[in-house]
């Protein structure tokens, strides 16, 4: 029997173990903080393209740093060499003055290489070279201005998620409080009316009931925005995100709002907001190629350098200072030059095209710059009104949390009708979910506050 008793428990704990272990998945679910999802973001695919286009880049600003560096042309061939022979001997190739040669075939088994090289490298380029440095480098910047836009909205959205989360788990704890006022009334007006005490009637029953299905519907509601919110949230952080995702337990209270004027704000946005700042660098960037395109209207100083071998083991050498010998030679030089493509009506028309587009970006800058303020003006106002709304609706919802508990006390001695109850659940319910509402989208208007101006800190 002791046997026996001992096997029983040992397969009772490895039972609640493997019970534990199959539901640990869903029990000890992470619960993350708003700064671990904003961590986390970057497993974004969007933000690794964009970084992606940065370093794209800043291989621009290499490749056009690289133009100081000598260009130009290697050939080297290697062939079977032909059988060519002066007719009457080399030295007969030397002293006549129309020399006779013949190629009489191909020798397979003998070689014949020619190598030629070609370098160009720039000294004076009247400042085409540094245009296009500047030109690139401004681009880079257009690219980590453009990634931390992306970056800016991206955290929005979670944020977005997060307080969403967080407002749909207040509403179903609150719903699943006002379901237990509503059992616990249906109990006692199913016992009155068995009992046929108390004032009570079936109408009240339904009346009942039906705030019970209101409830009901209300709470799968609930779970369904959750849900919404919690894919979405996956889906910001990428294919990193735990699929058991969850946001922390802390209260939700409505965020602090210091008390500070608009053209605060609007200071911090353009100093700080990333599309500002992309547009500078994209007006800065134009400049710059338009100063290219009108120095391309300028020739370059060069150095030529130039270097050529050949060798055939089965073709006559004749050697003299007046003949190019392609079959056998060498020879090397070095000389300045002035280099320019003479196409000056495109040159002048694309310079004028550039310059063009670099006024209309200017000018793109300054209508944005109005949007952005107008934008900030707004994030703003609804930041003030979603604060005023909080301090308006939580007087409400304590009220109403006064009235039905008052209520509720009443109708358990019989002082207070089925009607009176429902009342107080129904106002109860809606001052609380508009108390919610209002501190959701104070965080939200908060958080669209801190995109707007481009700034972490408010």
């Amino acid at each position: 029997m002791i046997g026996y008793a001992r096997v029983v428990r040992h397969l009772s704990s490895l039972c609640l173990l493997l019970a534990v272990t199959a539901a640990a998945p869903h029990a000890w679910a992470k619960k993350l903080t708003l700064p671990q999802l904003l961590e986390m973001v970057r497993g974004n695919p969007g933000l690794q393209a964009n970084a992606a286009a940065i370093a794209a880049s800043e291989a621009q600003v290499t490749e056009a740093k690289l133009n100081w560096l000598p260009q130009g042309d290697l050939l080297s061939i290697l062939a079977p060499s032909p059988n060519i022979k002066c007719t009457m001997g080399v030295d007969n190739c030397l002293q006549t003055s129309s020399p006779e040669a013949r190629i009489t075939d191909v020798n397979w088994n003998k070689v014949f290489t020619r190598t030629e090289v070609k370098l160009i490298q720039p000294l004076f380029d009247f400042g085409k070279i540094s245009a296009g440095i500047d030109a690139a480098e401004a681009g880079v910047g257009v690219s980590r201005q453009k990634e931390a836009g992306a970056r800016a909205d991206l955290e929005l959205n979670v944020r977005k998620a997060y307080y969403g989360l967080k407002f749909a788990r207040e509403v179903i704890d609150m719903l699943d409080e006002g379901s237990s006022y509503v059992d616990d009334a249906l109990k006692k007006l199913d016992k009155d009316l068995a009992n046929g005490t108390g004032n009570v009637s079936v109408t009240d029953k339904l009346r009942m009931r039906t705030v019970r299905a209101e409830l009901d519907a209300r709470i799968l509601e609930a779970k369904r925005l959750q849900g919404i919110a919690r894919e979405s949230l996956r889906t910001l952080l990428g294919s990193e995100a735990p699929s058991d995702i969850d946001v922390d337990d802390d209260e939700f209270e409505p965020p602090e709002v210091k008390d500070r004027a608009v053209s605060y704000y609007e200071d911090l946005a353009k100093a700080s907001r990333p599309e500002i700042r992309l547009l500078e660098y994209a007006v800065k960037a134009k400049s710059a190629l338009a100063t290219l395109e009108r120095r391309k209207e300028y020739p370059d100083v060069v150095l030529i350098a130039t270097g050529v071998f050949a060798y055939a083991q089965t073709v006559d050498d004749p050697q003299n200072a007046y003949w190019t010998h392609y079959f056998n030679s060498r020879s090397a030089g070095l000389a300045a030059a002035l280099r320019m493509q003479l196409d000056l009506g495109p040159k002048i028309a694309r310079a004028r095209k550039t310059e063009a587009e670099a006024l209309e970006v200017t000018h793109r800058r300054s209508e944005a710059l109005g949007g952005i303020l107008l934008e900030v003006r707004k994030t703003y106002t609804e930041a003030s009104e979603a604060a005023s709304r909080v301090a308006a609706m939580d007087k409400g919802q304590k009220a109403g949390k006064a009235w039905i508990s008052a209520v509720a006390q009443n109708f358990a001695v019989g002082l207070a009708e089925a009607r009176d109850l429902s009342d107080a659940l129904v106002a109860f319910f809606g001052m609380r979910t508009r108390y919610l509402q209002a501190v959701f989208d104070l965080h939200v208007a908060r958080s669209a506050l801190t995109r707007a101006t481009g700034s972490a800190e408010l």
